[in-house]
């Protein structure tokens, strides 16, 4: 019984040692050159370091840069990356004055993964998601809902912890299925994708630039 006491124990602190070992952060955000005679997006980052660009060297290639690149073939693109690491739906919620009052085009929402390690209930997340997503939809701007990606390689999830983190990701992402049916926001699985083998960074729990990509890949946005 000790011995298993033990193993749970350093199972879990492992996780966040290994994390704190392997820390990498994108630098400053930046925005897409500007061209002459297109018009103009107005696109908003939403979400935790997994939107921030943790994982990477370079915020070029983070998934919101990556969108704006895309996006910037045909319009002007002013992206405003409101992520920070750590970040929460409570944080989201703080932040939501500060979205609406630079009227977005395009808003991302990628948020639930520090929900889940932080111990958060189904049902708080659940008022929060359904609180922020109701207020963005005042915008009247184009909202995509990501979902949250299974995250940790075998390297740092061991048993049980791999069971519950999968358990409470597709508990949490029934949430945001639900809400983005009742309110009417475009749903993108990233949980569905499957992983390349160079996926992770040193981490073993942020994507690297191949992961990034492989989101960027998957989220069509217009």
């Amino acid at each position: 019984l000790i011995l298993i006491v033990i193993y749970l124990n350093r199972a879990y602190a492992y996780f966040y040692d290994f994390l704190d070992q392997h820390y990498l952060s994108a630098p400053v955000f930046e925005t897409p050159a500007t061209q002459s005679n297109l018009p103009t997006i107005k696109y908003i980052a939403l979400g935790d370091s997994l939107t921030a660009g943790v994982g990477v060297s370079d915020y070029k290639n983070s998934y919101p840069y990556l969108i704006a690149q895309k996006l910037s073939l045909k319009n002007n693109v002013e992206l405003t990356n409101l992520s920070h690491t750590g970040d929460t739906s409570s944080d989201v919620l703080t932040k939501l004055p500060q979205v609406l009052s630079q009227k977005p085009d395009l808003i991302t929402l990628f948020i639930g993964v520090n929900d889940i390690h932080n111990l958060k209930s189904q049902a708080e997340f659940e008022n929060n998601y359904t609180q922020i997503v109701s207020t963005l939809k005042i915008s009247g701007a184009k909202i995509y809902l990501l979902s949250i990606p299974y995250l940790g390689s075998e390297k740092i999830v061991f048993f049980p912890y791999n069971l519950i983190l999968d358990l409470k990701t597709k508990q949490f992402n029934n949430v945001i299925k639900k809400v983005s049916l009742d309110i009417g926001a475009e749903y993108i699985d990233l949980n569905a994708l499957d992983k390349s083998a160079n996926f992770y960074s040193s981490d073993q729990f942020h994507p690297g630039e191949s992961g990034y990509k492989e989101w960027a890949k998957a989220i069509n946005v217009n």
